[in-house]
């Protein structure tokens, strides 16, 4: 009998430590359960996050989209880029043909070249020099060379010709002269012969008509002495005359040379005014990016085709411009948007997880709502400018044009977990009550 009441009583008391280890355990759950929520309401209510409205848009050009033309047009001759490309500045979009433009830079070229092969010459006429054609073409300067040899010819023979008539004018002049002592000689002789007969006439050792005769004799001499001088005067006058002949036709030949000369720089220069130009016309032959950035259209399709003067040949969307994406937002979240408002932006043509989402600003908030005519909802459209780009995995950016999706998370004012959780049973509270 004692023997079964202390094993009851052992029986009793395993049962009571059982019991005193299962409502241990379950305290310590208890606390344990308690813990975690004290921890998760005290983390829900420490907790920040941002209060996100979403939206989906699409890229949109800038008002900073490029429009690349051409001034003068002209048949084109290759198109090298395609919508979508992304280009450098400098990369060549489309060619036109040159054939045009290339033979009026080329004629006008070749016509400098020949006018400073002729100021060349020119200058070496006026300046008595030897002429230097510099790099002027071997053509050119054989032409020149002819001509400059013809015209010293020319002068020459002229000034040959010249000194010919001057040295006739100075033997003329040595021949009057020797005429006219001849003559002065005689005069001299026949007015000694009259004194030494003069006072005989008196004493009729002589008659009267031969003093006469002497006298006459006299006069006669007198008149081949004035006659001689005038010879002696003309011939002087002669050598002056063709002294001053042969100048003038040196002058004459100089002038000639300095006003084709001058005539010559004037076309030069008229010419070189052109080139330029010109120059700048065959470069815009070559239609090339002014700047780095996505082809958005090519407008010239076609290979032959003319373009107009004027006329569009490319859009571009610069790469270092800010993208703009149009984002529909519903009328009950637009209280939520202000401007300057933080974005986050998604490209849904590129995995999120590999490249990431652009970070962006709301720049504008459409005054009104529009209707989309597909959806027939609401929405204000509100434009977000992004602050950075989507690369690669080398660094390059990546292309976004216009038209392309994406799902923008526009960044509210931020709030606790906590707040969250109570927001419905803030709003079941505060309806619960109405009819």
């Amino acid at each position: 009998m004692n023997a079964l009441l202390d094993s009851l009583k052992g029986g009793e008391a395993t049962i009571e430590t059982q019991e005193y280890t299962a409502r241990k355990s379950a305290n310590i759950v208890l606390w344990i359960i308690l813990g975690f929520v004290v921890v998760f309401f005290l983390w829900a209510s420490l907790t920040q996050i941002d209060r996100t409205v979403r939206g989906e848009g699409r890229v949109v050009p800038s008002s900073k989209l490029q429009v690349v033309s051409n001034l003068e047009g002209g048949i084109v001759e290759e198109i090298l880029v395609k919508a979508g490309q992304q280009v450098q500045q400098g990369d060549v979009l489309v060619r036109l043909s040159p054939t045009l433009t290339g033979a009026a830079f080329g004629s006008s070229t070749a016509e400098v070249q020949a006018l400073e092969a002729k100021i060349a010459r020119l200058n070496a006429e006026v300046r008595g020099t030897t002429p230097d054609y510099g790099a002027a073409p071997d053509g050119q300067v054989e032409i020149e060379s002819s001509l400059h040899n013809a015209r010293m010819a020319e002068l020459n023979g002229a000034m040959a010709a010249a000194a010919a008539r001057v040295h006739q004018a100075e033997r003329h002049v040595v021949e009057s002269r020797s005429l006219l002592e001849a003559k002065r000689s005689n005069l001299t002789t026949a007015r000694q012969e009259l004194e030494m007969l003069r006072p005989l006439v008196p004493t009729k050792v002589i008659s009267k008509v031969e003093f006469i005769k002497a006298e006459n004799a006299a006069l006669v001499a007198q008149k081949e002495v004035d006659s001689a001088e005038a010879a002696l005067a003309r011939a002087q006058a002669s050598v002056a005359e063709a002294s001053a002949q042969s100048a003038q036709a040196r002058s004459d030949w100089l002038t000639r040379s300095g006003s084709e000369l001058s005539q010559a720089q004037a076309e030069l220069s008229a010419k070189q005014l052109q080139l330029p130009a010109l120059s700048d016309r065959m470069d815009r032959t070559v239609i090339r990016a002014p700047m780095a950035g996505l082809v958005n259209r090519v407008l010239v399709t076609t290979v032959g085709g003319s373009v107009n003067a004027g006329m569009p040949i490319a859009e571009i969307v610069p790469s270092d411009d800010a993208l703009y994406v149009e984002a529909k937002v519903r009328p009950s979240d637009i209280a939520n948007i202000r401007l300057g408002q933080e974005a986050k932006l998604e490209i849904t043509a590129y995995n999120r997880a590999v490249f990431g989402t652009l970070e962006g600003t709301v720049t504008s908030i459409s005054p009104d709502a529009v209707e989309d005519e597909n959806l027939r909802e609401n929405f204000y459209l509100v434009e977000v400018q992004t602050t950075d780009t989507l690369r690669d995995k080398d660094g390059k950016p990546l292309p976004i044009g216009p038209g392309m999706v994406a799902n923008v998370n526009l960044l509210g004012e931020k709030r606790s977990i906590l707040s969250y959780i109570f927001t419905p049973i803030t709003r079941l509270s505060q309806t619960a009550f109405r009819d």
